[in-house]
């Protein structure tokens, strides 16, 4: 009896194994399962932009620190400098990313206004987008998925992309068609795995800087941003 119940059990995975890629199927249909990222690297903007598709951002996570969350990395006369919202913490507590609060006691916004202006002031399409990112942030946003959904607003109508998305309602368990997590500030899942370094001209330095804020791309380059990243993309 139990040789038995195996193999039948064994000869129904072709069907159990095709009924979990129509569900994965019908995920894809209401999203792409990936978190809210604050002006988005690259290789997270590779993924997110590709056309006809609906977003569904992970707003029910645990936040956590030192991620992309709340940072971006764009290239000045210095070298990289990173730029980090500052959040409201509850001392003990995991708060869900929904409801993560912006710190304005700290004199952040006119810094990561006069580090963008330093790094790409003399950029060919700085006066065309940098009085939208000043509109973006004088409505000091209460919460920062709200900060960081104006400016994905803002980018993509940029690049002539229509932008539908949703949040989730609840934490979405991590499968093969969910990209949570996939693109980290720190460790090997940096995007390289479905998005390849395109090089394009940058304000400073001599040697290309891979991966930095969309920001940097769509400075020196407006609306032929759109074709770069199609190009960065793998699949």
């Amino acid at each position: 009896m139990p040789d038995e119940f195996v193999e039948k059990h064994v000869s129904l995975l072709p069907e159990i194994r095709a009924i979990n890629r129509i569900f994965a199927n019908i995920r894809l249909f209401f999203g792409m399962h990936i978190e809210l990222h604050y002006l988005p690297c690259l290789s997270y903007m590779s993924l997110v932009s590709q056309r006809d598709q609906k977003l569904s951002f992970e707003v029910m996570e645990h936040f956590s620190k030192q991620t992309y969350r709340n940072r971006a990395r764009i290239l000045g006369a210095n070298g990289v400098e990173v730029l980090s919202v500052p959040v409201v913490h509850a001392s003990g507590l995991k708060v869900f990313t929904k409801d993560v609060q912006i710190d304005y006691s700290q004199a952040w916004v006119r810094r990561h206004l006069g580090a963008i202006q330093a790094a790409y002031g003399k950029a060919p399409f700085f006066e065309h987008f940098e009085p939208f990112i000043q509109q973006i942030f004088a409505k000091k946003n209460k919460f920062l998925v709200d900060l960081n959904i104006d400016f994905l607003k803002l980018i993509m109508k940029i690049l002539s992309q229509d932008f539908h998305y949703s949040f989730t309602d609840d934490f979405l368990v991590q499968d093969e068609v969910s990209f949570y997590n996939q693109v980290q500030a720190k460790g090997e899942r940096d995007g390289s795995s479905f998005a390849v370094s395109v090089p394009y001209r940058q304000c400073f330095g001599t040697d290309f800087v891979p991966n930095l804020s969309v920001l940097d791309l769509l400075m020196n380059h407006g609306r032929e941003s759109a074709g770069i990243l199609e190009q960065m993309r793998i699949n």
